[in-house]
């Protein structure tokens, strides 16, 4: 390195270094072909390389997890969020991972991760993240039928849509507008029938860890109800069985009365008594399950 002219300092510039690495300079001064001593420094390129791989590798209601691929032993970490700042060291064997907690559910939230060597930062790699929303409350049957059943439940905010799961298929169900629950119809179902429903809630496509909800169809109406015989005091009714989980109510004069499912195939037959001779009655016959 020749010396310039003028009196100021001697500059030089070493070039094509590796990012965030120490490296040690002996300088010499030379006067016709001698050297000095020689003074050595040590120094470190201006800024290790942004971590590779930054992702969140997991979620839940009120925390992050955070995973990125680790560089060498030398280089440490900072996490910058929410104004706040994680010293984070590097770790013995595979890439860092770090849990974010105390977080709302159903929020976005942004992380800026630098690389640091020698107390010297990376420029900086930011992502952005959500945690997952709460599930769904209020979940209820608030209809059904013979074919199907309408459920309904309380919304939680614009932001979040819902998926139903039940019998191996999903549906996707949107926010509606307004404050009011939330309200589908499931149909083409079986009479009769339990069906187990489970609901998640979604926030840009990470869902919640879901409630789940039995619910079942109305059991379809007796067949060739009938009076198979009658004194003057007493009326006896028969009607075909429907299957060993559904009894029967009997309605009539304002009064209810509970009939079991018999054992056997043969078909069911009650008797109500205490009647009065020649008179007309009305009765009205329900399915139960």
């Amino acid at each position: 390195i020749s010396s310039p002219d003028g009196d100021g300092p001697v500059n030089y510039t070493v070039s094509s270094l590796t990012a965030g690495t120490r490296y040690t300079f002996t300088l010499f001064s030379v006067f016709e072909s001698i050297r000095s001593s020689g003074v050595q420094i040590t120094a470190v390129t201006a800024a290790p390389e942004n971590a590779e791989g930054f992702r969140a590798s997991g979620q839940n209601e009120s925390s992050i997890t955070l995973q990125w691929n680790k560089g060498d032993n030398s280089t440490s970490f900072v996490l910058q969020f929410n104004g706040t700042e994680t010293n984070i060291s590097s770790p013995d064997g595979d890439g860092p991972v770090l849990t974010v907690s105390s977080l709302t559910a159903g929020t976005r939230y942004t992380f800026t991760l630098y690389s640091v060597f020698e107390s010297i930062r990376s420029s900086g790699v930011s992502i952005a993240a959500v945690t997952a929303p709460t599930n769904v409350e209020g979940l209820r049957a608030s209809d059904q039928d013979e074919s199907s059943i309408t459920l309904q439940w309380n919304k939680i905010n614009n932001s979040t849509s819902f998926v139903l799961q039940f019998n191996g298929s999903e549906t996707f169900i949107s926010s509606p507008d307004g404050d009011g629950p939330v309200t589908h119809t499931v149909s083409s179902l079986t009479a009769g029938t339990r069906y187990t429903f489970t609901l998640f809630s979604v926030f840009e496509n990470i869902r919640s860890s879901g409630v789940q909800f039995q619910a079942v169809t109305a059991p379809r109406n007796t067949e060739a109800v009938r009076t198979s015989g009658q004194d003057e005091s007493s009326i006896t009714l028969q009607w075909n069985k429907i299957n060993n989980s559904t009894s029967f109510v009997l309605q009539f004069n304002g009064s209810e009365t509970n009939i079991s499912s018999p054992d056997g195939d043969g078909p069911v037959t009650h008797t109500v008594s205490s009647l009065t001779a020649g008179t007309r009655y009305t009765f009205t016959l329900f399915s139960v399950f």
